[in-house]
């Protein structure tokens, strides 16, 4: 990826020096053209250190030759300003030129990527919202930040320039493809806790990173996404993400029953406990008198019910996590549960659960040979967006059960 570096004068600067590092080992080619006062906090020479490309500040001068700033402008992808300050945005939505950074940003007609960095006073003043809608409104911008935090003034308020992973985070998302605008995912993540007192639990070693990932890839891709998870499952911040913490499967079915109706496609992703004790005891159970024969009942089945309920109205995505003969039990959930598709995955001691490569497939319902395939969970996660561009909302009614 092409990305211009645009860095405006603030103290937030040296900020933009990790940024740009991190765009490079991410393996982005960085041009940086910096305002005259941005030279003042950091020298042009560290952004060429870090970049290995020449930098430009001057209308004379010419990183790319003459005719830099058209050159620049054609040939990057994405453009980042950051720090974006009070007088640069004013600069910027004026469409004044006076130096390289607004040549570029005028002539450029891709996505931008705005960091602000500024007081508060700076920042919540109407100027300021004003000349921000104009520019989104003119342009295709994503903003990231700004954060709340201590400001070059000393003082603690809203204004601070966001983290270079931020930045990071906000450009893999603005450059996602917008191919599931529009569409309202529910996804099921991690595991339940079933307890047998308020000490003892029946659970597995799922984490609910499959599904942070999927939420992350489907919000980037424009949908707008609702997580319900199980215990200890990280809530990674994300546009147009909600999250609904539950702990056991009875919770998340309830969840579920409440949310479905907002939504048009369910993802069962969770780890849910198939079974639970049958008397959960109030108190903790002392070892040497414990009873070992606990009594069990079965679990709701979550994507069972969903799929005899709405496998007309909605579009089902279930998971098959085995141990062995892993595409056939994956395909006899896939017509038991009336899903679109499932996706199958191989799990063990030393594989399935938490980070790392996946052993899985997705499997639909006319897929005839499929076979397990590695991955990591982020590729997996991006197969399952490029199925739901395919796997249109339903338009049928949902079964009267």
């Amino acid at each position: 990826m092409r990305v211009i570096l645009g860095v405006g004068g603030g103290i937030a600067a040296y900020k933009s020096c990790v940024l740009a590092s991190s765009l490079v080992k991410a393996g982005h080619d960085v041009y940086a053209v910096m305002t005259e006062s941005a030279t003042q906090f950091v020298g042009p020479l560290t952004f060429r250190a870090l970049t290995g490309n020449p930098v430009g500040v001057y209308i004379a001068d010419e990183p790319m030759g003459p005719l830099s700033h058209v050159k620049l402008a054609h040939w990057a992808h994405a453009l980042i300003v950051a720090p974006l300050t009070q007088d640069l945005l004013a600069r910027l939505s004026l469409g004044l030129s006076s130096d390289l950074l607004g040549l570029v940003f005028q002539g450029f007609s891709g996505p931008s990527l705005m960091a602000p960095a500024m007081e508060s006073e700076m920042w919540f003043s109407p100027q300021t919202r004003n000349r921000l809608d104009e520019l989104k409104t003119e342009r295709e911008i994503t903003l990231v930040g700004p954060n709340t935090g201590r400001l070059a003034s000393g003082l603690t308020g809203s204004g601070r320039m966001a983290e270079p992973e931020e930045i990071m985070e906000g450009l893999w998302m603005m450059l996602r493809p917008k191919t599931l605008q529009g569409r309202s995912v529910l996804i099921t993540a991690g595991p339940t806790w079933e307890h047998f007192d308020p000490v003892r639990i029946l659970t597995n070693p799922s984490t609910g990173i499959i599904g942070s990932l999927l939420a992350r890839e489907l919000s980037a891709r424009g949908a707008e996404v609702r997580v319900i998870h199980g215990p200890r499952v990280e809530e990674k911040p994300c546009p147009r993400v909600q999250y609904v913490g539950v702990v056991s499967a009875v919770e998340m079915l309830e969840a579920v029953r409440h949310y479905i109706d907002q939504v048009d496609t369910v993802i069962g992703a969770a780890a849910v406990s198939d079974f639970r004790p049958l008397h959960p005891c109030l108190q903790k159970q002392k070892k040497q008198h414990i009873d070992l024969n606990w009594a069990m009942k079965t679990n709701p089945d979550i994507m069972g019910e969903i799929g005899t309920k709405y496998r007309h109205s909605k579009v089902l995505i279930g998971f098959a996590a085995e141990t062995d003969n892993v595409i056939v039990a994956a395909r006899d959930k896939l017509q038991r549960k009336h899903l679109d598709a499932i996706i199958a995955n191989q799990v063990g001691t030393d594989s399935g659960f938490g980070e790392g490569q996946y052993k899985a497939a997705i499997i639909g319902s006319d897929d005839d040979a499929v076979d397990l395939h590695i991955m990591t969970k982020d590729q997996l996660a991006s197969q399952v967006a490029d199925l739901l561009s395919v796997l249109k909302p339903k338009q049928g009614i949902q079964a009267d059960v």
